[in-house]
C-alpha cells in the first residue's frame, strides 16, 4: 500500500499538471517568421533569452513594454502588448506564458509572433517600433449570421468607425477603445460590443490607417456574422453580441501634441465581397486551425 507520503507527492503531481494545463492554453494563432535562424547557446540567443525573461515583470498598468537586447547583427527588439482592459496581474501571467511558449514552438527563428485571448509578444531582429505593419494576420468569426445582416453591417459600422477615432487618439501610452451599441430589427433588440486597440508606438494616424484596413477585412472574412476579429500586429479589433471585455473604465491618454488637422475621415468599405489585396508575407491557416469555436464562439450564450 502506498504510503501518505507517496499519496501526497501524487496529489502534488496532479495538482500542477492541472494548473500548468489551464494557465497555458495554446495560442489563438502564431508565426514562426522565415527570415533567418540562430544556432543553440549562440549569442543572439542569450540576447533573446534576456529579452524575453525581462518583458512580464517591466509590463505596468497600461499593458505595454518594448525593449532590445544586443547590438550590431545580435541585437533583439521585442514588444508585449495586453488588451487594454485586462488587469495587470493578469496582463504579466499571459506575457510569462507567452515567452516560454512561443520560444518553444519557434526554438530558433529570430523572428516570431504570437496571440492569446489576453496578449501579444513579438520579437525579431529587425526595429518594428514605430512602423506600421499588418502581416501576418488571422481571422475569427462566429458561425452564426444576423438576420437582417443590412442593419447590422450599418450598426456595426459606426460603432467601428467611433472606435477606430477612440483609439488613434489615445496617446502614447495606450490607444485602446470598448464601447456598444443597440442591434434593433423588426423582430430582435441586440446589443453589439465592439473592441479596437493598436499599440501605442504608432502615431494617430498609423492607428487609425491599420483599423481602417483591418476594418476592410470584414469583407473576405465576416460579413453578417455575429461575431468576428482581425488581428494584425500593430492593431486589432473583435466584436461580438455578447459581452467579451472586462467591465473595467478606461480613460484614453491625451496625446502629447494636437493632432494636425486632416481631410474628411476616411470610412471602411468593409461591407463590398469584392477582392480584397491583403499584405501578408505566408498564407493564411485553414480556419479550423483556428480553433474557432472554442477561441471566438464559445460563448454564444444561446445565439
Amino acid at each position: 500500500m502506498a504510503s501518505w507520503r507517496q499519496l501526497f507527492l501524487l496529489s502534488h503531481i496532479l495538482i500542477n499538471f492541472v494548473y500548468l494545463t489551464i494557465a497555458q492554453p495554446g495560442f489563438l494563432d502564431y508565426h514562426c517568421i522565415e527570415n533567418g535562424n540562430f544556432t543553440s547557446n549562440s549569442m543572439y540567443q542569450t540576447n533573446l533569452n534576456t529579452l524575453l525573461s525581462s518583458l512580464s515583470s517591466n509590463i505596468d498598468r497600461n499593458g505595454f513594454y518594448s525593449s532590445s537586447e544586443g547590438e550590431g547583427s545580435d541585437v533583439v527588439n521585442g514588444i508585449a502588448l495586453c488588451r487594454g482592459d485586462v488587469e495587470l496581474d493578469s496582463c504579466r501571467s499571459c506575457v510569462n506564458d507567452s515567452t516560454r511558449k512561443l520560444s518553444q514552438l519557434c526554438p530558433n527563428n529570430k523572428q516570431a509572433i504570437g496571440w492569446y485571448d489576453y496578449c501579444m509578444l513579438r520579437y525579431s531582429n529587425q526595429s518594428f517600433l514605430g512602423t506600421m505593419d499588418t502581416s501576418p494576420v488571422y481571422h475569427l468569426w462566429n458561425e452564426n449570421k444576423t438576420s437582417d445582416v443590412r442593419q447590422f453591417n450599418q450598426d456595426l459600422r459606426n460603432l467601428l468607425d467611433d472606435l477606430r477615432g477612440r483609439a488613434g487618439s489615445g496617446g502614447s501610452l495606450r490607444k485602446f477603445a470598448t464601447d456598444n451599441t443597440s442591434f434593433t430589427t423588426a423582430t430582435d433588440f441586440r446589443t453589439i460590443y465592439g473592441l479596437v486597440q493598436c499599440t501605442p508606438d504608432l502615431s494617430e494616424r498609423q492607428c487609425t490607417d491599420c483599423l481602417l484596413l483591418a476594418m476592410e477585412e470584414i469583407g473576405s472574412c465576416c460579413v453578417g456574422y455575429k461575431g468576428g476579429r482581425v488581428v494584425y500586429p500593430s492593431c486589432n479589433f473583435r466584436y461580438e453580441l455578447y459581452r467579451f471585455n472586462k467591465e473595467k473604465e478606461i480613460t484614453p491618454e491625451p496625446p502629447l501634441s494636437p493632432p494636425p488637422p486632416s481631410s474628411e475621415p476616411l470610412r471602411p468599405a468593409f461591407f463590398q465581397h469584392s477582392s480584397l489585396e491583403t499584405n501578408m508575407e505566408m498564407p493564411l491557416r485553414e480556419a479550423s486551425n483556428f480553433s474557432v469555436n472554442e477561441a471566438s464562439i464559445t460563448e454564444l450564450d444561446g445565439r
